[in-house]
């Protein structure tokens, strides 16, 4: 899988580690590149392993609406299993399920086509994957996971031109689990 795949999410030691010694992971990525404002646009990439998918990432947009009900919903529920917060800096907020999905939410201040702001201005970054696929602790997994999310984030803020130039972690945070 060449580097540049996913959007640089991941390196050819993250995809050896989640495909397990000795197997050959195949990319995909969707044709939608990184930089198109489409509201309705998920760009998304990974890696499968035989027919299993060893690394996702889907691109969302969202509304406002949706960043306050999933605030809420994260920080006080979802009993028995709430997510981990994790720090992705000032500018994101984010999450690791406990089935090992990472999420980061972020916003990107641009125009649309039409030179207005868009109606969709938050950024979900979905990180997931079959954890069946490897030989690794999950938490070697979910910290492959957290390294994505950042990474894809950054290249996100970077290729949208966000004019809020929202502040992101240097580095990713640990994950917990």
């Amino acid at each position: 899988m060449p580097q540049s795949a996913c959007w640089n999410a991941f390196t050819h030691e993250d995809l050896a580690t989640l495909a397990g010694k000795g197997h050959k992971a195949v990319a995909w990525q969707d044709p939608t590149p990184l930089s198109d404002r489409d509201g309705f646009a998920n760009p998304s990439c990974g890696a499968d392993w035989h027919d299993t998918t060893i690394a996702a990432v889907v691109i969302e947009a969202r509304d406002e609406k949706f960043r306050q009900t999933k605030t809420t919903a994260e920080s006080t529920g979802w009993e028995p299993a709430r997510p981990a917060p994790l720090d992705f800096g000032p500018g994101a907020q984010g999450w690791l399920f406990h089935e090992g999905t990472v999420q980061l939410l972020v916003r990107c201040d641009v125009l649309d086509k039409d030179g207005r702001p868009p109606v969709f201005p938050y950024r979900m970054v979905n990180v997931t994957g079959d954890l069946g696929a490897a030989d690794a602790p999950a938490a070697k997994v979910h910290q492959i996971r957290v390294d994505a999310a950042l990474s894809v984030a950054k290249e996100l803020v970077r290729a949208q031109g966000c004019t809020n130039a929202p502040q992101l972690a240097a580095r990713p945070p640990a994950a917990p689990f």
